[in-house]
């Protein structure tokens, strides 16, 4: 049977993956127990992500690693200690390599506690399950007993700033202020100032961002007072703070899902929890512009719903931009994971055991596969659980949509058709390129036959849209 195309530009918001709903949950914390997961955040396009998670020994705090490979499945590994004797709190990971060009690496941080005072850790992993040796970045200090909560993002190659970076939080008797330093080759750089203010900065989240800048720039956000902040870094320096969506209502808990470069820049998103609705939900910015706030969460009055958290995904479009959010709600009477991504226009549950759920976190692979990954008492003691989904086409949107969708192609039986306006508006169609931004295929005006290609998400690229996501126009290749 001949392949069947439905062709759309990407500036008309699709929603809806046709494919299978959550699968799971699956007890990732084996018989260790643990709190407090987190997972590599970025898109990735290798095979191999990484989790992290606090477990207590019966003597101190450790941190504990797991990396999962794509596959038709639970992938998975064994748990690895990743921290030391020290006692270890509230973990970080991130990828170092995209899986495509070398053998994916990961590093993680986490802080070593004190009374007011502690250490700021990180570990470097090669070949997925043998953890360097630990070394200490920097200092944190709490006088107000508060967490320091250390993230790490890694620029890829060919970046401005092709390096990992390492963030954390501060307070003392000045007031609040974010500390940061990366890697320059062989060692860590002397901590510099992020941000500084009088006001408690909660919640520092750091992320990617676009910024014009194809393999994005470091981003931080965080809450302070009721309201979320962010600055980017740019050409040497951090850049002054600016506010995310202002309302007057309360705005808190704010996590970055960070963009991608892969067909074409996406992105960033921020999302938080926000009362500004009259209920608690969960929000988020329209890609890069940070000031339109829009609600992720659609289940108007259905219970509060917190501390979300998000992953990019660059294959399918939404009214709400190309990411998929996951957050915790209190809906059916105890805390529930729900999620909001691309197989449907509503809220969907991950996990709603009767036992409570709590601090999610999310991880994309291999293009297709999201993990959702939380946290979980449901075996009696806390655990980590994950479900996964995998997204294998689109569907347009059922929402009320402010842009007319007008198709100019026309597509028969293994033939994409293009018709004869491009010369008018000076785009001529130049190839068709699959998921990774590779070429598949040149294309011309009229018919081209593409009945050979494989099953799946392709993108028709403009001769003068190299760089402009909105001249790229989505194919959907189905048996």
């Amino acid at each position: 049977m001949r392949a069947f195309l439905v062709l759309c530009s990407v500036c008309c918001l699709v929603s809806g993956a046709i494919g299978q709903d959550w699968t799971g949950p699956y007890l990732l914390s084996d018989s260790l127990g643990g709190i407090k997961p987190a997972t590599c955040k970025e898109w990735l396009p290798g095979s191999v992500t990484c989790l992290v998670w606090q477990f207590f020994d019966g003597r101190n705090w450790d941190v504990i690693s797991k990396f999962c490979s794509f596959q038709n499945g639970n992938g998975w590994g064994p748990a690895i200690w990743v921290s030391g004797p020290a006692e270890a709190a509230n973990p970080a990971v991130a990828c170092f390599n995209d899986g495509v060009s070398g053998v994916p690496s990961f590093y993680c941080v986490w802080e070593h506690r004190g009374a007011s005072r502690g250490d700021i850790y990180a570990a470097f992993d090669t070949v997925g399950g043998q953890w360097s040796s630990r070394g200490v970045i920097g200092t944190c200090i709490n006088t107000d007993g508060d967490s320091s909560w250390p993230q790490v993002m890694v620029i890829r190659s060919g970046s401005l700033y092709d390096t990992a970076w390492i963030t954390w939080t501060n307070h003392d008797t000045s007031g609040s202020y974010i500390e940061c330093a990366y890697n320059a080759g062989d060692s860590w750089t002397t901590p510099m100032i992020a941000v500084a203010q009088a006001n408690p900065i909660r919640h520092t989240r750091l992320g990617r961002g676009f910024h014009g800048r194809y393999n994005g720039c470091p981003l931080l956000t965080w809450e302070s007072n009721g309201d979320i902040f962010y600055t980017e870094y740019l050409d040497g320096s951090w850049q002054v703070p600016q506010e995310v969506a202002h309302s007057a209502a309360p705005d808190r808990n704010p996590d970055v899902v960070s963009y991608t470069n892969v067909p074409f820049p996406l992105g960033p998103w921020i999302t938080w929890e926000s009362c500004r609705d009259g209920d608690t939900a969960v929000c988020g910015t329209a890609a890069d512009t940070f000031s339109i706030g829009r609600r992720w969460c659609d289940s108007t009055g259905a219970g509060n719903n917190y501390a979300p958290c998000g992953t990019p995904a660059a294959y399918t479009m939404d009214y709400w931009e190309p990411a998929a959010a996951a957050w915790v709600t209190d809906r059916n009477g105890n805390p529930d994971i729900y999620s909001r991504t691309l197989f449907s226009d509503d809220d969907g549950y991950v996990d709603r055991d009767t036992a409570d759920d709590v601090n999610p976190t999310m991880t994309t692979i291999g293009l297709t596969e999201h993990w959702c990954i939380w946290q979980s008492n449901r075996s009696g003691n806390w655990d980590i659980w994950g479900s996964y989904m995998y997204a294998t086409g689109v569907e347009e949107s059922r929402k009320p949509q402010t842009l007319s969708f007008k198709p100019e192609q026309t597509v028969v039986r293994g033939v994409l058709f293009l018709e004869g306006d491009c010369p008018r508006t000076g785009t001529v169609p130049k190839a068709l390129l699959d998921i990774s931004g590779r070429k598949m295929l040149d294309l011309h005006l009229g018919a081209n036959d593409v009945g050979g290609v494989v099953p799946g998400v392709y993108f028709v690229r403009d001769a003068q849209a190299q760089a402009q996501a909105q001249a790229m126009r989505k194919v959907v290749i189905q048996r």
